[in-house]
């Protein structure tokens, strides 16, 4: 079976590269040396249009979100107030959509690592190797013990979100990371990234694929990839893909054309971007196909986290890795 699954993963890469060209971007550490995008350009924002005369660009604007681990890759032509309005309006909700799994994966934002904290369970991460985990209630930790197996199901939940906010984050950072020469193609979306309420603008698009990964993994990699179809193919298949992956997770979603809206074409799956041996390890993963469409805030989403231990101490907690 996990043979399969690789050699299914090799397609999928075979399928990407053959069809596509890729522009890769990839965070190994937050001490790395920091990539600018737009560098010495004309301080024009690309996403309302203002320069140095009407608007300032005196903040370091992450292409991705710095909660998300990303002290790496820096947006030198987002002015300071697109950087707080996409602060405000879209990364609070997709920080609140990822914050019960980023205590868990050691993510590292700008303040640390998160905790979660509910009435009866704290997750938190004394570094980005040791877990701490603290549950109160009738039968403490043993009440989420999986029988027979060395796993813990963690029941958690979600802050509330706006669906709509996370697919306006994705296709935001897709922008920042677009090719000098394509980037105007995308201008009609910018108006509906800078509007403060949370209506879908985009009829007819594609779900997003929200893979879960299991097994540890590197806390600090991010790895993002603005994908271009060939001219071979652009008639059969979306001209313009985002992959984006950090910790457990990998997103990948069409940046829509307004040609394309509507339109059925050619999907095609990227690979799960981790090696081969990942998966002889930890095994397989899946993915789901989520609708980030709605405007109705979301809360009370429940989650169900699998955690693998090797062994449990009745004082110290056990070194843990999300089994997602």
């Amino acid at each position: 079976m996990i043979e399969k699954f690789i050699e299914y993963n090799g397609k999928r890469w075979g399928a990407l590269t053959e069809r596509y060209v890729l522009h890769v971007f990839t965070v190994f550490s937050p001490s790395q040396q920091k990539h600018k995008l737009g560098y010495k350009q004309p301080k024009i924002c690309r996403y309302c249009g203002k320069d140095e005369s009407t608007t300032t660009f005196r903040e370091e604007s992450h292409a991705i979100p710095i909660f998300l681990g990303n002290k790496t890759i820096i947006d030198e032509l987002e002015c300071d107030q697109c950087n707080h309005h996409f602060g405000d309006h879209l990364e609070n909700s997709f920080a609140a959509y990822t914050h019960p799994h980023r205590p868990l994966q050691r993510t590292r934002g700008r303040n640390g690592i998160p905790k979660y904290k509910a009435s009866d369970l704290e997750v938190s991460a004394v570094d980005q190797s040791t877990l701490v985990i603290c549950v109160g209630g009738e039968g403490g930790i043993d009440a989420l013990e999986v029988e027979g197996k060395n796993q813990l199901r963690l029941p958690l939940m979600r802050q509330p979100y706006y669906p709509t906010a996370i697919h306006k984050m994705l296709i935001k950072m897709a922008l920042a990371m677009m090719p000098d020469d394509d980037h105007c193609q995308f201008n009609y979306l910018k108006p509906w990234l800078l509007r403060k309420d949370h209506r879908p603008g985009l009829s007819g698009s594609v779900p997003v694929i929200e893979w879960g990964i299991s097994g540890g993994v590197n806390p600090n990699k991010i790895t993002c990839i603005v994908a271009k179809m060939k001219e071979a193919f652009k008639d059969s298949a979306y001209r313009y893909q985002f992959i984006f992956q950090y910790g457990n997770f990998q997103y990948q979603l069409v940046i829509p054309l307004p040609e394309e809206c509507g339109q059925r074409k050619d999907f095609i799956y990227a690979p799960l971007l981790l090696p081969d041996e990942h998966f002889r390890v930890f095994g397989p993963s899946d993915y789901q196909e989520k609708d980030f469409s709605s405007p109705d805030r979301v809360r009370g989403e429940k989650l169900s986290i699998l955690l693998q231990y090797s062994s449990r101490h009745t004082d110290a907690p056990a070194q843990e890795s999300p089994a997602e």
